[in-house]
């Protein structure tokens, strides 16, 4: 899948926040915004199978954590 550049201005605080969280769960940037794209736009199909793959290993750790916490 070709990918597109989108450039954006954001507040300063949101940025901040973007790059704490990147560098919380080992990601990038793109990978960050293009999974919260793809959910605020219920896309979910258009979302790389790697990254979907990423998505729910993350989900099925957090529900572990819930069930077996």
């Amino acid at each position: 899948m070709a990918t597109v550049f989108i450039g954006a201005i954001i507040p300063p605080a949101l940025s901040e926040k973007l790059s704490e969280f990147v560098n919380r769960v080992d990601a990038t940037g793109f990978e960050i915004l293009t999974a919260a794209l793809v959910q605020y736009l219920g896309a979910t199909e258009d979302l790389p199978l790697s990254q979907r793959m990423v998505e729910l290993e993350k989900r099925m750790t957090a529900l572990e954590a819930r069930v077996y916490g």
